[in-house]
């Protein structure tokens, strides 16, 4: 997908998610409305084209992050998924659980030089 075209579906998947929204869809299932919006309006462009061959593939794929990313932030995924934010905890002890400590690096020797 190019940019015109990722901006075009971007701003009609943002506005379907904005209704979608509207319409009652609880925040935490947010996250999968704005991917499941995404993918439809990404697939349905792509019909449009009908160009579904493997070398564009990877241009769609593309295309569904930057469409997916511009309605997430439209619907706030931080706030819809409240819960997987508020709901962290302290990883386990073991390997990485020691702060890191920067050491003071010792001063510069000054090396004797013999006979030069």
């Amino acid at each position: 997908m190019e940019g015109q075209a990722i901006i075009t579906v971007s701003a009609t998947v943002v506005a379907l998610t904005q209704l979608a929204k509207w319409s009652g869809i609880p925040d935490r299932l947010g996250p999968f409305a704005v991917l499941l919006l995404s993918l439809m309006g990404v697939t349905f462009w792509a019909w449009t084209q009908g160009d579904f061959a493997r070398p564009t593939a990877f241009a769609y794929f593309a295309g569904w992050i930057a469409v997916a990313t511009s309605a997430a932030g439209v619907y706030g995924f931080t706030r819809a998924s409240r819960e997987a934010v508020m709901g962290t905890s302290v990883p386990p002890s073991g390997a990485g659980a020691s702060p890191t400590v920067k050491d003071e690096p010792e001063p510069v020797k000054a090396r004797a030089t013999y006979g030069h």
